[in-house]
């Protein structure tokens, strides 16, 4: 389990969460977008709870192991959903051709070809 410390509270979270959740706030800034998440946490009692937070670019995590004797929740959904963000914003984006081609401003009209 990891302890991740944001905004001056901290919640415990299964390893591969907190480590999704920084890869994801590091590839934010490539969107300049700031993204809510609903992130399975672990409370004081063992109980799962579910943690919304409000990340972006700019966001100042950390990230501590910690021991806990509890055993974390099911991640499966949230790391899939995780993954698919990362993927979406740093796979390479696609244009239509009309975007790709590069045109002047010389009009068919302005050559001469009577030389």
């Amino acid at each position: 389990m990891k302890r991740i410390s944001y905004g001056g509270a901290s919640f415990l979270t299964p390893d591969d969460v907190a480590d999704a959740l920084l890869e994801l706030v590091t590839v934010l800034g490539i969107s300049h977008t700031n993204e809510t998440l609903d992130l399975p946490a672990v409370g004081d009692d063992g109980d799962t709870l579910i943690v919304t937070m409000v990340v972006g670019p700019m966001s100042a995590l950390m990230s501590v192991p910690e021991f806990s004797p509890w055993t974390g929740p099911d991640t499966t959904l949230v790391i899939a959903v995780l993954n698919a963000r990362i993927h979406a914003l740093t796979a390479p984006k696609s244009y239509p051709i009309e975007e790709t081609i590069a045109t002047t401003d010389v009009d068919w009209h302005d050559v001469d070809f009577t030389e």
